[in-house]
């Protein structure tokens, strides 16, 4: 605490070793200051590092097999790389939180991400393979960390009570990226696939009612922006459930979700290595018993 009740600073640090590209550092700090009861100014620095999977260094997919002009087989194979590096981010924040009334408080959140030696497929020279038989030749494409970019945005909350029983959550968030893929790289489609593959806009309503005899009702609706690559259409999803708090430490919820239409696409992967997100409508019972 740099000045009592007004001024604090918290700075810290983790160390993480990974097997193969041995210790990092992820320093962090972060400042607040409370000119008032009602008003909080922050801000924050921090470094994250994303560590190679075993996948990154040792992966063998085959993505596609066709022949070749004189009828041999051609393979172009994904494959890791055991000497793959750390992704890296540095992450500069701020926000102002405050207390506009005795029924209105207000987040506002800004922020901007620097993001550098991420993945991307290389092409390697081509090989030839004779197990399985027939022989074949095999295309590699190759884990590098050849790509850097950025993103920013801001975010506003807010928590208003407009009756002594019903309370509503409204929100708000920008995002763009930009990435770029260093001036040797061949990889044509990370920068699109990861670049494009966030919503710009998204914004969210969420609605608490608090009934008699220990029952209360949760609504929320989330709007999100369309994907452009893949592409992916924007949606909006509408949640609701009724809870009941039958005990002090226990309560039991019917919920629905995805109310608004039978099913919608939420992400699609190209190369389908993870299955697509599709949610559909569902309901279910919940007992939550807390000690």
């Amino acid at each position: 605490m740099l000045v009592t009740d007004r001024l604090s600073l918290t700075v810290g640090a983790k160390l993480e070793h990974d097997y193969y590209t041995g210790f990092a550092a992820m320093p962090s700090a972060r400042i607040a200051w409370t000119p008032s009861t009602r008003s909080t100014y922050w801000a924050a620095f921090s470094r994250a590092m994303r560590a190679p999977a075993d996948m990154d260094a040792g992966m063998r997919m085959v993505s596609t097999i066709f022949p070749d002009s004189d009828g041999t087989p051609v393979v172009t194979l994904f494959m890791g790389n055991p000497h793959i590096q750390n992704e890296s981010l540095l992450a500069y924040e701020a926000g102002y939180r405050s207390l506009l009334r005795k029924n209105l408080s207000v987040d506002l959140a800004a922020y901007y991400n620097s993001y550098d030696h991420l993945l991307t497929w290389e092409p390697s020279a081509p090989f030839f393979e004779n197990t399985p038989a027939p022989a074949y030749q095999v295309m590699p494409w190759v884990a590098q960390n050849m790509m850097y970019g950025e993103s920013h945005g801001f975010e506003v909350f807010a928590n208003w009570q407009l009756l002594a029983r019903w309370t509503l959550s409204p929100g708000y968030a920008f995002e763009r990226l930009h990435f770029h893929v260093d001036p040797g790289s061949q990889d044509t489609y990370s920068v699109a696939y990861v670049g494009e593959g966030t919503p710009i806009h998204s914004a969210q309503l969420r609605s608490h009612v608090a009934l008699p005899r220990q029952f209360s009702w949760d609504t929320s609706v989330y709007f999100v922006d369309r994907l452009v690559g893949p592409v992916v259409p924007s949606y909006t999803r509408l949640d609701s459930g009724l809870t009941w708090q039958w005990k002090e430490h226990a309560s039991f919820s019917l919920c629905g979700q995805n109310l608004l239409q039978d099913h919608h696409l939420e992400f699609q992967d190209l190369t389908e290595s993870i299955n697509s997100s599709l949610m559909k409508r569902s309901a279910y019972a919940k007992i939550t018993w807390h000690f």
